[in-house]
């Protein structure tokens, strides 16, 4: 089964499967509530079309931040927001999920009914209960915010820059962010060889406020600390923002992906270690790759977001969800490539990735940091070997264990739909 298609690690969609492909392209209603206080999308849409459906009416949903994305999967990932600092986690930002379970019944499962088990393994626990054939999402004011792509150059336009970086990433993971939960940013440090390949660092940023306000406190040190070449932060609509960065995703079509992430609290020099390490051994091992760019962003979590996400949030949901991750302030740093579509690639990418993760465990003990590393591991930007139910609560992975026996004792979406991180299959 497939939903956007946006899980980028092979067999994740199914695609090498020898069943058959059952597509959701063809759910894409989109429906608002009468009191506009929630809408249903189906799992065919992408963000941009949630989007465009609500921008009439003011409102936005606390969906993805690209809207390229896919829906039905972002979602029970646990899915990260722009306005997920307000409002935690996508998944928390629900009313209810209908679909088809195992033996072909349709149901719908909310906080309250007698389906709430199934409702609380859907925000997180990844695709192993149902076919979700409809989502309903709450939805919030948000006419205009402000949004947009800066960009800061290379150590070719300032041999500083990389300390510069980094001292404003820490100023808003330690400060702007605590202080005004309506910020949020993406940071992307990226290279590629492009021509001329000049091995040059790029550093960029993603700046979004919830609001009209083009020179916000909390994002004000990323056009004054560091240079401007470009930005196109304005205020602006998520549609209009959706449209907007659509293009740039065609450069990617026809090549491979993979995602990696690497958890850990807010530390400086924790952080300099990872990116260091990255930037030091991808060089030689991409030498005679046809085509490959990569960026490491290191998201910045907040405590509030994770609070956001473990409580109510006031919308009658129960508290907590299958994640269960521990109230601190992270960087959940992501490593993506893209390259060329060349399977004897593969092993080479899965070797290099390890080889960063061990090389960066490595370090971190010898400096005594190794607690500094987070468990938790954000489904959604992780990688096919990357153990993420290690990362959950013991006591919730034996839950949607439990959760998914009762809906699903034949295994018809562990067995007969192999992609996808199985909780069945992980032993507590």
């Amino acid at each position: 089964m497939r939903g956007g298609g946006h899980m980028p690690i092979g067999d994740f969609n199914n695609i090498n499967s020898s069943g058959v492909l059952l597509s959701s392209s063809g759910f894409t209603q989109l429906r608002l509530e009468p009191d506009r206080k929630s809408m249903h999308t189906g799992p065919g849409n992408h963000w941009v079309d949630v989007y465009k459906f609500l921008e009439p009416f003011g409102k936005v949903i606390v969906g993805g931040r690209l809207g390229v994305v896919g829906i039905p999967g972002f979602v029970t990932g646990g899915g990260i927001s722009f306005f997920g600092w307000q409002y935690g986690w996508t998944s928390n930002n629900l009313k209810s999920f209908t679909g088809v379970l195992a033996n072909g019944e349709v149901v719908t499962a909310t906080p309250n009914n007698t389906f709430a088990d199934l409702f609380w393994a859907l925000r997180g626990g990844g695709n192993s209960f149902m076919l979700v054939t409809d989502i309903e999402m709450i939805t919030y004011d948000a006419p205009v915010v402000t949004l947009g792509i800066t960009s800061h150059g290379t150590q070719d336009n300032d041999t500083n820059i990389a300390e510069k970086y980094t001292d404003v990433l820490m100023d808003f993971a330690l400060d702007g962010m605590q202080e005004d939960q309506k910020a949020s940013i993406i940071p992307i440090i990226n290279t590629g060889n492009t021509k001329p390949f000049s091995g040059a660092l790029s550093y960029t940023t993603y700046r979004f406020y919830d609001g009209n306000n083009t020179y916000p406190a909390a994002l004000r040190n990323f056009t004054t600390e560091l240079p401007v070449i470009s930005d196109t932060f304005a205020p602006k609509t998520m549609y209009g923002w959706s449209e907007e960065t659509a293009p740039s995703f065609t450069l990617t079509h026809g090549l491979r992906n993979r995602f990696y992430i690497i958890p850990t609290l807010i530390d400086r020099s924790t952080f300099q270690i990872v990116n260091e390490t990255y930037f030091d051994m991808i060089f030689d091992v991409f030498a005679d790759f046809e085509v490959w760019f990569t960026g490491l962003s290191p998201i910045p979590v907040s405590k509030q977001f994770v609070s956001a996400s473990t409580g109510s949030n006031g919308h009658g949901l129960p508290d907590g969800d299958p994640m269960g991750a521990a109230v601190e302030n992270y960087f959940w740093i992501e490593f993506a490539i893209t390259y060329s579509n060349n399977e004897a690639y593969e092993s080479i990418v899965t070797k290099l990735l390890e080889d960063v993760h061990d090389e960066v465990m490595r370090k971190l003990e010898a400096q005594g940091k190794l607690d500094m590393v987070s468990k938790f591991l954000y489904l959604n930007d992780a990688d096919k070997g990357q153990d993420v139910w290690s990362g959950y609560p013991k006591e919730n992975v034996r839950k949607l264990q439990e959760i998914r026996s009762k809906y699903d004792p034949e295994r018809v979406f562990t067995d007969l739909m192999p992609g996808g991180w199985k909780v069945a299959d992980y032993d507590v």
